[in-house]
């Protein structure tokens, strides 16, 4: 990773347990994927900011115990595929346009999912509906 510290993207028990062998917990394509929406954007991004006394510590990769918690023991976060962050100077509504107005842009070949309607944006690997569009907006 380029753009990002291990302990931006996994919560901080993993984090202890793990150190930078937690990257092994993510697809390597979402890695890519976190690492290249930097650079489309040239802004900073949180992922994860529990290390500087922030409250995220979930929106990377997210334990099976912890996935089931909030209710998705499915979710994408748990496959190491997905990210949720904010980027620096844009609303998720925002970013999330300009992510499609560009789709085809190199830099975001990676990212098949976003999530609508949310005040963040997520991003993710998962897969895309037969018959739709690359970077499917949807809805939980």
């Amino acid at each position: 990773m380029k753009n990002f510290a291990v302990f931006e993207l996994v919560d901080r028990e993993t984090y202890e347990n793990m150190g930078e062998g937690a990257l092994s917990l993510f697809n390597p394509d979402a890695l890519i994927a976190l690492d290249d929406l930097r650079d489309f954007f040239g802004k900073g991004i949180i992922v994860n900011n529990w290390s500087w006394g922030g409250k995220f510590q979930w929106r990377g990769f997210r334990t099976p115990g912890k996935a089931t918690e909030l209710g998705n023991q499915n979710s994408q976060h748990a496959k190491g595929n997905a990210f949720d962050c904010d980027i620096q100077g844009f609303t998720a509504e925002q970013a999330r346009q300009k992510i499609l107005a560009d789709h085809n842009n190199l830099l975001l070949s990676k990212i098949m999912r976003m999530e609508a309607d949310v005040s963040w944006l997520h991003i993710d690997l998962g897969p895309v509906p037969k018959g739709k569009e690359r970077i499917y907006l949807f809805r939980v």
